[in-house]
């Protein structure tokens, strides 16, 4: 099945047969984790279950304030800070972190883990397990990568949910996605590889270049190039201090291709990206660059294909004798395009498939709670591979390992008869045997891939009644200016004076007067002739708008149209809601009309029994906390979100009406949730404020195992 977009309406779709699940056997080991955090009392909780003055440094008091903010207990769970998104500062922190005698040693990259010896608990020490800001970093990408979800009662061999499924759908959107969470994690990861390969070619690291150099010649001279490889792969692997020794981090951005330092693209040094450029919370740099880098593909092939440079049309003229073939005699427009199209699907899904290994690689090399046994399993596997494989190097000779390099090309060009009945007979005998070579089912097996990492912390938040709340927001324009950090050591390390890293990380005096200056261009208001011409275009396409709008209203109010009732109230002009919205009341349209999604557990909060409701009529105020107790006395219809099969994310307007509604409105345009229960009813949620939040709640507090789709 190809879409072209992300879907507007909903789509009816068969209702498969499921098994029910319980929390009393967990399906995954995602479930598990997150339900041991319940079942032990001295295992990882949410930080606010301590005493507040546990969260407080000695050494940043910068930070006390926002250390020390009330979470707030409405009966139903934690707010934890839903209504703070405009400002991180205000937010507890960390938000996740565990109960212990200790310090854990592997946090020390946090805050200061000292307890205040006037405490009359001092015994009970705070040792965070995910600060907030890479927790934030995982759920803005989250929200970006999974958009549709559906429920499967079969448990995955890697023991986790969320896996992409092979005959998943394919749709542009979903295919832009999968190439930003590329960028992120293979492209980011082999760019930063060959800048420590050019450093080390360029001999300006020149004690570091020469021990390589004197290994590399020793190996070469005794015959143990491979065996010496895998050692020091081997040493990588197992000890992690190794990494910083061997290859000591230098921000990519300040290497050129000559392996020298220079000055970032952006001008200045404001994160660890690939150009360095400002962010307002960490990681939102590379996730912009990547944002950037599928719109200039989509520019570059929108360019070919319009003929819109002259030199690239001449080109294309030159190459095809002068004149184009007239499209309706063309016969090659629909294989060639039909033949694309079917490709499409199967890269989308290598694409998807390889960026989950990257992050799975990644995960295991640096384990990240709650998954830190998986890490010490990789660590023994891998050493034993590349103990095998060192051993081989230095025993086989190297004639041998040439000869059956060899066999194995010619098997493969050759043996196709042979191979594909060995596979056809595995496929009937054993129809799941490629799963079992996976590398997620064997070497990185109970490894999670960074979504599946999230879901389980956003899992762990709900099973302790604290939902996380949603990453603090920002867009406006950053100063061009050098992060605090910039350029610490690199002076001794590239062997250069601080006056070239000063000059590398800094900006330009031109161009911060120049980036100072759009900012102060974007405050004062326009005169021009053709920013007057702008406005009034901006002021009919606004009306236009407005007059859609209103015939929507209307035939939304007779019921003329269901798409009218879809759209109705997607634009939101104004700031969030003041009143209560998230995480128990999310305030959004059903069928055009007013009222507010609630998630509601019961009396006993027994997760088992959550529903999610629906009320008509208006939020009440954030102070009316006694309400929502009585919530389930005032839903006009409910679900028991246990019995949740598919949910998934629906846009409010095309993506073309979205760039022209947003800019004539000045407005942000409020997207839909799908959600359809195992009897195959659906419940369209339209203009829905949160609606990532509500999204990740909903899947994060059932027990269903959950396929990407």
């Amino acid at each position: 099945m190809i879409e072209d977009d992300e879907p507007t309406v909903p789509s009816i779709i068969s209702t498969p047969k499921m098994a029910p699940n319980t929390h009393n056997s967990p399906p995954t080991l995602s479930h598990k984790l997150a339900n041991d955090t319940v079942a032990n009392d001295d295992a990882t909780t949410t930080a606010t279950d301590l005493d507040n003055n546990h969260l407080g440094t000695q050494h940043n008091p910068s930070t006390q304030s926002r250390r020390n903010a009330e979470p707030k207990d409405n009966g139903q769970v934690k707010d934890l800070g839903w209504h703070e998104v405009g400002d991180s500062g205000n937010l507890p922190e960390p938000l996740l972190a565990k109960k212990s005698l200790a310090p854990d040693p592997d946090a020390s990259n946090y805050a200061s883990h000292e307890a205040d010896h006037d405490h009359e608990n001092n015994d009970e020490k705070l040792a965070p397990v995910v600060t907030n800001e890479e927790l934030f970093t995982l759920i803005r990408r989250f929200n970006k990568n999974i958009n549709h979800v559906k429920c499967t009662h079969t448990t995955p061999l890697s023991n986790f949910d969320l896996e992409i499924p092979p005959k998943e759908t394919f749709t542009v959107f979903k295919f832009r996605t999968r190439l930003e969470q590329f960028y992120m994690t293979i492209g980011v990861g082999l760019v930063s590889a060959y800048k420590h390969l050019v450093r080390l070619r360029s001999w300006q690291e020149w004690r570091r270049t020469s021990s390589f150099l004197y290994i590399y010649a020793m190996a070469w001279y005794f015959d143990a190039l491979l065996s010496t490889l895998f050692s020091m792969l081997l040493i990588l692997a197992v000890y992690p201090p190794s990494r910083g020794i061997l290859f000591p981090h230098a921000p990519p951005a300040l290497i050129s291709e000559t392996g020298q330092l220079k000055k970032p693209m952006t001008n200045v040094l404001a994160s660890d990206s690939l150009t360095g450029a400002p962010e307002s919370h960490p990681g939102e740099a590379i996730e912009q660059e990547a944002h950037s880098f599928v719109n200039a593909i989509v520019e570059l092939a929108m360019g070919l294909a319009t003929g819109e440079s002259p030199e690239k049309l001449a080109n294309i003229k030159d190459k095809t004798g002068g004149d184009f073939t007239e499209t309706e005699h063309d016969k090659t427009k629909k294989p060639v395009s039909d033949a694309v199209w079917e490709e499409a699907l199967p890269v989308m899904h290598l694409i998807g498939v390889m960026a989950d290994l990257w992050e799975r690689a990644g995960n295991a090399l640096d384990p990240r709670w709650p998954f830190g046994d998986a890490g010490e399993r990789f660590r023994f596997v891998l050493g034993g591979l590349l103990g095998v494989l060192i051993l081989g190097g230095l025993v086989v000779p190297g004639w041998l390992i040439v000869k059956g390099l060899g066999f194995a090309i010619g098997f493969l060009l050759f043996g196709d008869p042979v191979i594909r009945a060995v596979a056809g007979w595995l496929d009937g005998a054993y129809p799941v045997w490629r799963e079992y070579l996976s590398l997620k089912t064997t070497i990185l097996k109970g490894v999670p891939t960074n979504a599946q990492l999230t879901l389980t912390l956003l899992r762990i938040g709900e099973r302790n009644y604290a939902p996380i709340p949603p990453p603090p927001g920002g867009n406006d324009p950053l100063p061009m200016d050098a992060r605090p950090t910039a350029g610490e050591g690199l002076d001794k390390l590239l062997n250069v004076s601080p006056a070239e890293v000063d000059h590398a990380i800094q900006p330009s005096p031109q161009a911060k007067e120049e980036a100072d200056g759009n900012l102060r261009e974007k405050k004062k208001p326009k005169h021009h002739m053709k920013d007057r011409m702008l406005g009034g275009a901006k002021h009919i396409a606004r009306g236009l708008v407005n007059s859609v709008r209103g015939a929507d209203r209307a035939a939304a109010h007779v019921n003329l149209s269901q798409s009218a009732k879809y759209r109705a109230g997607v634009v939101r002009t104004g700031p969030l809601p003041a009143k209560c919205t998230g995480p128990v009341r999310f305030p959004a349209r059903r069928d055009g009309k007013r009222g507010y999604a609630v998630i509601h557990y019961g009396e006993g909060r027994e997760v088992d029994e959550a529903v999610l409701g629906w009320v008509s009529g208006e939020v009440p105020d954030e102070g009316d906390m006694d309400t929502i107790g009585k919530e389930g006395d005032k839903m006009d219809w409910s679900i028991r979100i246990g019995d949740i099969y598919e949910i998934q994310k629906i846009g409010g307007l095309g993506w073309k009406s979205k760039i022209l509604v947003g800019w004539a409105m000045d407005g942000e345009i409020t997207d839909g949730v799908l959600i359809r229960n195992r009897a195959g009813t659906e419940y369209h949620l339209t203009a829905i404020s949160f609606r990532d939040e509500l999204f990740n709640r909903l899947v994060a507090i059932g027990g269903q195992m959950w396929e990407s789709w």
